[in-house]
């Protein structure tokens, strides 16, 4: 089989949504960054980096703000980032995060957690927050990541999620799920698709489907989740999401509400595929500033 190249993943992307290859290859102009409520205000925060000469930008969530793409870099060696009161986080992976929709006395479940920042978002509202990964470098990168948040409620497993289910059957009140993925919104086209094949594609939506069904299962009766991943491909989003539902006749996909201009609808087919008109409730994320490409999907078990 050729080897895929450039083009082949400009045609891919833009079979997918016209001119998606052209917005990721866009230069990013912003990054977003949360505020971590455990150790400081937002107020005391941005106090921080004005001394420091930054002057972030207010976004939606007041926890939540940007800055120009160039201090990217220089942000984590400012106290305000070392002393853990500030996390660096895709605009997309916080409103996913947030669009949970955590209450105080719920247990939330992570079951991809690494590096664990939604995590952190899970545990300034839940009561206890379970946070799953098998990856065991990354497992203890995150738990370091906890240690220095400051945060108590978090309990970590370095399991497979794929089997989390078997033990947990129905605990959890939310459920998070970041499946790994391709990770196509993460491909720097100047530096080419050395990994990129549809290949991977197959392979990750195999584990993906094996992951989300471990997430259901764990899932108390009226309980949510949300699906996502960092990547565009339908095989590992839309039909990954049409397979839950065609498994479990008590699965709903529930409308996410938002205001965003780069928040599509996700598909209701793609190639010979057609998926349940349910589907059509989750939404995809199309990079534009600093919005990274995402998917997710809201479900809830009857």
């Amino acid at each position: 089989m050729a080897k895929p190249t450039l083009k082949d993943f400009e045609e891919r992307l833009n079979s997918i949504y016209p001119e998606l290859y052209e917005m990721l290859a866009k230069e990013k102009e912003e990054f977003s960054f949360r505020v971590n409520l455990l150790k400081a205000l937002p107020s005391e925060v941005l106090e921080e980096l004005r001394i420091e000469g930054l002057e972030p930008n207010e976004t939606l969530f007041d926890d939540v703000f940007t800055l120009p793409n160039e201090f990217r870099d220089v942000l984590p060696k400012f106290r305000v980032y070392t002393d853990g009161k500030i996390y660096i986080q895709s605009l997309s992976s916080i409103f996913a995060a947030k669009a949970l929709d955590v209450k105080k006395s719920d247990w939330v479940l992570d079951l991809a957690a690494a590096p664990g920042g939604k995590s952190l978002i899970f545990a300034q509202r839940a009561n206890k927050v379970s946070a799953v990964e098998p990856d065991k470098s990354r497992f203890f990168s995150m738990k370091r990541n906890f240690k220095t948040m400051g945060v108590k409620n978090i309990q970590t497993y370095n399991k497979d999620g794929r089997f989390i289910y078997k033990s947990c059957n129905g605990w959890f009140d939310r459920v998070f799920l970041d499946a790994p993925c391709s990770s196509e919104a993460h491909i720097d086209i100047k530096k080419g698709i050395t990994w990129w094949s549809m290949r991977r594609i197959y392979k990750f939506a195999k584990l993906q489907k094996e992951l989300i069904v471990s997430a259901f299962e764990s899932l108390k009766p009226n309980g949510e989740m949300i699906y996502a991943t960092c990547t565009f491909a339908p095989e590992e989003n839309e039909a990954v999401v049409n397979f839950l539902l065609s498994k479990y006749p008590n699965a709903k996909i529930l409308p996410i509400e938002h205001n965003f201009s780069n928040f599509i609808p996700a598909l209701t087919s793609f190639g010979d595929e057609e998926y349940s008109k349910e589907v059509k409730n989750s939404i995809r994320v199309l990079p534009d500033s600093a919005f990274s490409g995402f998917f997710m999907a809201k479900i809830k078990k009857s």
